[in-house]
């Protein structure tokens, strides 16, 4: 998943730099739209690069990083061939003429296992030629029992979600706007700000929520760090519903209800990989700072 995160992160970050400079039109929706497939696409190097090495760091091998590499090329591809699979048959169903055809499946497909599949694995195999990152303290190879705790952990994961949110929800009903009212939206030098903001405070909750854990000596931080800023998403699907239910007015039946709710699933599944990518990644590094500045006689 962290692999997906940093396609997904640096496919979004590409673009909106590139609209905010003028290199891509937002009013050109269908050139928008291509310009991120072909970037998530070719981004697949850096994808199988740093989930290998990320691999090879825990594992202390770089065996099985075929299987990681494809991991990563087919997770969220998969998954969003899945809900457009079962959105397409609902459409099918209706017999609505906003179907995605069956040509264009295949073609999303080979430009799944003909560019994006190849182009990760090749990462993943750079990622074997690169140096692992060395552990600052020699590990134990039993693991230390972990006290009980007051309160459960998912408390924590679900409160860290707030903050990110917080520098994200105004600018959300500008693009939902965007997307689903046909307005246009042109202020993507504040969103580079947003999404500074929000790189920012997910880093800092990253670091506050690992650092509680140590404190407690929970030496199990690695996916509690993956969902703390990763359950935005959460929030955001539940603010999609808001906005549903208060905002689209225009909106009416249950298949156009069903197709909404497919899409914001989408996005926020996609917000959770890109904002717990982060959070994972600054995590690691504080925990790898915080032990190799310790000092052991």
């Amino acid at each position: 998943m962290i692999g997906d995160g940093v396609q997904i992160m640096g496919m979004a970050a590409v673009t909106i730099v590139f609209v905010a400079f003028g290199f891509m039109s937002p009013a050109s929706r269908g050139m928008l739209l291509t310009g991120m497939i072909v970037l998530y696409l070719f981004l697949g190097i850096m994808a199988g690069y740093v989930a290998v090495r990320l691999w090879r760091t825990i594992k202390g091998t770089s065996e099985g990083w075929r299987s990681v590499s494809w991991s990563v090329a087919c997770f969220f591809p998969g998954i969003v061939f899945v809900i457009l699979t079962m959105l397409n048959f609902i459409l099918w169903g209706s017999k609505s003429t906003g179907a995605i055809p069956i040509s264009l499946y295949f073609i999303l497909l080979s430009l799944w296992f003909c560019i994006s599949v190849p182009l990760t694995l090749i990462g993943g195999f750079m990622g074997t030629r690169a140096e692992a990152i060395q552990y600052p303290v020699r590990t134990n190879q039993i693991p230390r029992e972990i006290p009980a705790r007051k309160y459960p952990s998912w408390l924590l994961v679900l409160g860290a979600g707030t903050l990110p949110f917080g520098t994200l929800f105004i600018e959300l009903f500008f693009i939902l706007s965007s997307i689903w009212l046909g307005r246009f939206y042109y202020v993507f030098g504040f969103l580079i700000i947003v999404l500074l903001l929000l790189t920012i405070v997910c880093a800092e909750v990253s670091v506050v929520l690992t650092y509680m854990h140590l404190c407690v000596e929970d030496w199990r931080w690695w996916w509690n760090a993956f969902f703390a800023s990763g359950s935005v998403a959460l929030y955001v699907f539940l603010y999609s519903i808001n906005y549903l239910v208060f905002d689209l007015e225009s909106l009416s039946g249950l298949v156009s209800a069903i197709l909404y709710l497919g899409y914001s699933m989408f996005m926020a599944i996609a917000i959770m990989l890109s904002t717990g990518t982060i959070v994972f990644i600054m995590s690691f590094y504080f925990v790898h700072y915080l032990f190799s500045s310790v000092k052991i006689d």
